[in-house]
Order: C-alpha cells, then sequence, then structure tokens
C-alpha cells in the first residue's frame, strides 16, 4: 500500500504526538506534542494539521495550527506551519512535498512560520511565502530612563480583542500585562527565555496598540528589564522606521509569510506552535 497525505482528526492525536515525541524530538513530552492538535482557539472547521499515512500507520505530520482573528483590514484566518516531520525511508519519494503543499492550500489563508530552517525558507519561496521579517530591535535598560506603570490586565477593562488573546493564551507561560495611555489600557504579551550569553529576551509577542508601542518602547525596556543581562526584543515590523531602532539583531532564522492583504504588522507572534510547544524564537 502506498503511502497517502489526509488531513489528521480526532483520532488522530496521540499517534502524531508519540511519532513527534520519538523521532522528532524526543525533549518535548507528548502532552506538550498533542497541543499542536488540540489546542484551545482551533476554529471547529480547521483540520489538526496534515499527515502521511501507510497501512494505518502515521509516518509523517506537518502542524497546522489556525486561529480567526481581528487585524487592521477586519476577520482574517490566520495558520502557523509548523512542526514538518517524514520517517527517513519516505523522504525523496515526493510525498514530503505532497505534504508540504496540502499544509498550505486552504484559500484565503494568511500563512506564517516563525521557525523555518533555512532549507525549508528556500522550498516555501517558490510556494508564494516571502521574508516578514529578519531583524529585530534589543533595548537595553538606561539609568534615569522614565518608566511605565505596568500591572495585570483587567479583562473587564479591555477591548474585546484583548480580552479573548487572554482567555486564548492562559495557562502558556506567557507575560501579560498592561498600561495605561490616552485612558485606555495597552495590551502587552511577551515571552521571556534566555538566549545566546545567557541573556534574558523579553520577547514582544504582541501588542494591542503599536503607536503606543513606538513611542514608548525605551520606557518599556527600563521598566521590564533588568541590567546588562536582560533586553527587550521587538520585531522590526512592529516599530516604524522612523522609531529609536535600539539595537539591531539579525534574526538566525528569518519570519515568513504568504497572506492575501494582512500587513506585515499585523502578523504577530500569538496564536502560534513556539507558544503551545513552550519553545522559544529563534
Amino acid at each position: 500500500m502506498s503511502a497517502l497525505v489526509r488531513p489528521a482528526g480526532e483520532a488522530d492525536i496521540e499517534p502524531v504526538a508519540d511519532l513527534l515525541h520519538r523521532l522528532m524530538n524526543p525533549k518535548i513530552p507528548p502532552e506538550r506534542w498533542r497541543r499542536i492538535l488540540a489546542y484551545p482557539w482551533r476554529p471547529v472547521d480547521a483540520e489538526r494539521g496534515w499527515l502521511v499515512e501507510e497501512a494505518g500507520t502515521v509516518v509523517g505530520f506537518m502542524a497546522t495550527i489556525y486561529s480567526d482573528r481581528e487585524t487592521s483590514v477586519g476577520r482574517r484566518r490566520f495558520c502557523d506551519l509548523g512542526a514538518w516531520y517524514l520517517q527517513r525511508d519516505h523522504r525523496g519519494t515526493g510525498i514530503g512535498e505532497a505534504l508540504l503543499r496540502a499544509g498550505m492550500a486552504q484559500p484565503g489563508t494568511t500563512y506564517a512560520t516563525m521557525t523555518a530552517r533555512r532549507a525549508t525558507g528556500r522550498r516555501i519561496r517558490g510556494l508564494g511565502f516571502t521574508i516578514l521579517d529578519d531583524t529585530r530591535r534589543l533595548f537595553r535598560p538606561q539609568a534615569g530612563g522614565a518608566r511605565l506603570s505596568l500591572q495585570r490586565p483587567e479583562p473587564e477593562r479591555l477591548d474585546p480583542r484583548s480580552r479573548r488573546i487572554l482567555g486564548d493564551h492562559r495557562g502558556l507561560g506567557l507575560d501579560m500585562l498592561s498600561f495605561e495611555a490616552g485612558g485606555a489600557p495597552v495590551l502587552l504579551v511577551l515571552q521571556n527565555k534566555r538566549k545566546g550569553e545567557n541573556i534574558l529576551y523579553r520577547e514582544l509577542l504582541h501588542c494591542s496598540d503599536l503607536g503606543v508601542l513606538a513611542a514608548s518602547a525605551q520606557a518599556l525596556a527600563d521598566t521590564l528589564c533588568g541590567p546588562a543581562s536582560e533586553v527587550l526584543a521587538i520585531d522590526s515590523r512592529f516599530l516604524p522606521v522612523h522609531v529609536s531602532p535600539g539595537e539591531i539583531e539579525v534574526i538566525p532564522l528569518a519570519r515568513w509569510v504568504r497572506t492575501p492583504d494582512v500587513p506585515p504588522a499585523d502578523v504577530d507572534h500569538l496564536y502560534a506552535e513556539t507558544l503551545l510547544l513552550d519553545l522559544k524564537l529563534p
């Protein structure tokens, strides 16, 4: 029997989690692998990823993590492309290419991947993807700088989009904060991970008001970060070019996107595999 590509369903959660844990990354426990097929914000009409099956056995998988989100151009469907794995004896047969194409075939969907290896980037460029971002800005705290009054968000004061973000991402170990600007709360979502030479990156995943962020980036770093061992990291697309750039750092693996109409700044790091698996952004 030849291998076939098909959408994953609820019955495939355990076989896929077992495959990815055993053969792709044993450091990630099966309960975390399950999250990329059974996440709380999955639209009811979306598949749970795509798999390769041979003789009733799962031999490959590609994660497709969907979300329906409000953007500056209206409500749009997003898909974060995640884990892509195929057992070695099926590589080079063409089934891997079929798996890749199946995972990004929904019309009108904004596809993004923030962790694509360089070889994968070259392949998806041929499928219409472009680089979303390849640099970020690092802001280090400055002595005597202005400080913001940060607090835990009060859901009843947030706008509906921010309130939903707060609920969807609860329990994922993220730092969710808010501060007042113009009489309204601004929601910040950050991930704190150590990178490089044991530097704590306070990586901005989302800000509900990028205009306020542009005016407050350094003050935010002054408030959040300790001395030289901590930085606030903001992907360049979230800040206009005229804002004081901080220190520009090349991202080790570029972010990629394919979208009909969503502006780059609307493509953030929420609703993604990195959060479900508790991985750091490259």
